[in-house]
């Protein structure tokens, strides 16, 4: 690939444009809804061990290759804000060519956890050496002077070299060799190393990664220098890295930038995890035990509103303005007087929506902060909101007989093309008639949201599938025929995330709640449903790996059954008892064209069967009087089938 970077520079200037295009928009984003769920209440060893469960087994990128690798991720996620061409070096903070590789003036990559010191770049495996979250694009003489050495402070009496950090009067400082030197960072770079050193830590914890077998070193912080050693049984055993006190230190000097969680966000779109201590800040003092004196909690947030929801509340807050604010916690309770517990930490965003609740329960709601230092405010004022019923709490899902539509295979993580690029899903529809989905929603249980629109209708047939796609260039999305092309603001996230369909109503039809431990996909590999007539098609059990190679070589069944075989066409007759013209609903235009066939001009039904509404066999005025009866004299149901569609259990001649 650098051959082809050099001989084809325009090329690759194109690619990179067109991947900056497809990175989603730089705000700042929480974690997906109930990413961080399992550590609540947890302090020291059982929360860093919980985060490691969290963030483990992510989705390793190339290191080096020609397709997309760590230069290219850099590329983006180190993105000069003014210059998309450039980026910005770690240490020495200046802006360089992306295409300015491996040159005395350009940019390299440094190793923030140097792989000295407990792994090796061992192609397929070097998980750790290919992280992105320790990776930093860097100088190459700053890169090649901080060598090794372990993050330490360096004072004057210690003879240490300036290193300057351009554009600010502050500079990188360095000592001695190896692990008894020492490398300073400059001031606002100081809080990102250390929580680069902090991820890697409670990333690799030793054994085998969880879906390539690959060996994982056990990476710890210490401030014991005589640990921190080269070792070349790498990727095996107990590594270390250092200085812990120091980090810490650092950790809350410099705390979380807006440019660090965008980062963040940037990487866990390609690598499907999270640095946990960007996301939450006090996550560090509350595993390690931080040296700060601070006791002076955050401000009582303020403005808290709720408003009820299908099937959730909706909480939004003032911002608070402290510097070294961590996260918000929120509390419930379904007595105002409480006990109130917690049911979420939403990181340094504002607002959080409840998922979790029962339709027509009063909740109430408290909200306090927390500051990087562990510190929480007293709790805010209460606030109440009553969820509207809905299908999964409370209500009865929509009639599952004529519109019956299914997510029936998901790719949230392509291989051979980026995510950007290359996600998509398939719908199924198991149901007797055909659907518009025309002005559906595609949404997540977090902010994710998009509502179809398809100029002339986006119709799907019984038994038919349709493939929607955030890219529709089969050039580009690694050869996916889509049928529509929902675009970048609805995305699958790669560790776990929900895809929901619902109608023009917003009534839910269909939902898989997906995640990489329970739904077989990988990279590369779609995760499509064994049985399209399961009664729950989010059971992961019924969920198998694709084996299909399609387009450029992932494996998938875009369009068509895959694995699962086709159930039987419907029945040709099918209907609704009163269901005279065939529009799947029992109302007034019903006994009007009946009548019209009787009486007036039409020379045709379109199912005599379900004209009649009396089920006698016979067709007249009898059955038009039936129907205006069911509709408008509480006359009870009509004869079956009814209300949902089936075939007529009377023989008779009429048909359908």
């Amino acid at each position: 690939m650098d051959r082809l970077r050099t001989v084809y520079p325009l090329f690759f200037t194109s690619v990179m444009l067109l991947l900056l295009l497809m990175t989603p928009a730089a705000a700042c984003s929480d974690p997906p809804q109930g990413y961080y769920d399992s550590t609540i209440g947890l302090l020291g060893e059982d929360l860093r061990l919980a985060l490691h469960e969290i963030i483990d087994d992510h989705t390793r990128f190339p290191y080096t290759s020609s397709a997309t690798d760590t230069w290219d991720i850099l590329g983006i996620i180190e993105e000069d804000p003014v210059n998309a061409a450039n980026v910005i070096t770690f240490y020495r903070n200046t802006s360089v060519s992306w295409f300015d590789q491996n040159t005395t003036d350009g940019w390299n990559r440094e190793h923030t956890w140097p792989s000295s010191y407990g792994f090796t770049n061992d192609g397929s495996c070097n998980y750790p050496y290919s992280d992105v979250h320790q990776l930093r694009a860097a100088s190459p003489s700053y890169n090649s002077a901080r060598s090794n050495r372990p993050y330490d402070w360096c004072t004057s009496s210690s003879g240490c070299e300036v290193w300057p950090a351009e554009g600010t009067p502050f500079s990188n400082l360095s000592s001695g060799f190896g692990s008894a030197g020492s490398w300073e960072v400059w001031e606002d770079r100081r809080g990102d190393a250390a929580r680069a050193i902090f991820y890697m830590e409670t990333r690799y914890e030793g054994g085998t990664h969880g879906v390539t077998g690959c060996a994982e070193p056990d990476l710890r912080v210490t401030d014991d220098r005589a640990l921190i050693v080269s070792d070349v049984t790498q990727n095996l055993g107990i590594a270390y890295m250092g200085l812990r006190s120091v980090l810490l230190e650092w950790h809350l000097e410099d705390p979380v930038s807006v440019t660090e969680q965008q980062r963040n966000d940037s990487v866990f779109s390609f690598q499907g995890n999270r640095n946990p201590y960007v996301d939450h800040p006090e996550f560090v003092c509350l595993v390690w035990v931080c040296p700060t004196s601070d006791t002076t909690p955050p401000a009582v947030p303020t403005g808290i509103s709720a408003v009820a929801g299908e099937c959730q509340v909706s909480l939004d807050w003032n911002d608070n303005f402290e510097s070294d604010l961590a996260s918000y916690s929120v509390y419930r309770s379904t007595d105002q007087a409480g006990p109130y517990s917690l049911i979420s930490i939403t990181s340094a965003l504002s607002a959080y929506i409840d998922t979790d609740v029962d339709g027509a329960v009063q909740y109430h709601y408290q909200i306090t902060a927390v500051d990087i230092s562990g510190n929480e405010s007293l709790a805010s004022g209460s606030v109440s909101a009553i969820p509207i019923t809905g299908p999964g709490c409370g209500a009865p899902p929509p009639d599952p007989g004529a519109v019956n539509i299914i997510i029936s295979e998901l790719m949230p993580n392509p291989l051979l093309v980026t995510d950007a690029a290359g996600e998509w899903f398939e719908s199924f529809n198991r149901g007797s008639a055909e659907v518009d989905l025309d002005g559906w929603t595609i949404r997540d249980d977090d902010i994710d949201l998009h509502i179809i629109d398809a100029a002339g209708g986006l119709v799907i047939q019984p038994n038919e599938f349709l493939v929607l796609a955030r890219d529709g260039d089969q050039a580009s999305n690694g050869g996916v025929v889509a049928d529509y092309v929902y675009g970048g603001s609805f995305i699958l996230a790669n560790s776990i995330d929900e895809v929901v369909l619902l109608d023009l109503d917003q009534l839910e039809h269909t939902r898989i709640n997906y995640s990489a431990a329970t739904f077989p996909y990988q990279s590369g590999v779609s995760s499509e449903i064994s049985d399209l007539l399961a009664p729950d098609t989010a059971d992961p059990l019924i969920w198998v790996s694709a084996t299909t190679p399609y387009g450029l070589g992932d494996l998938g069944s875009p369009g068509d059954e895959g694995s699962a075989p086709l159930p039987p066409p419907p029945s040709a007759d099918s209907f609704v008892r009163g269901d005279a013209n065939q529009d799947l609903s029992v109302d007034i235009s019903d006994p009007i064209m009946l009548l019209d066939y009787l009486f007036g001009s039409l020379s045709v039904l379109p199912c005599p069967d379900a004209a009649d509404g009396n089920d006698d066999g016979d067709l007249n005025i009898a059955d038009a009087v039936a129907i205006l009866q069911y509709l408008f004299n509480n006359a009870g149901p009509l004869p079956a089938p009814f209300p949902d569609q089936g075939q007529d259990p009377t023989s008779d001649s009429l048909g359908c």
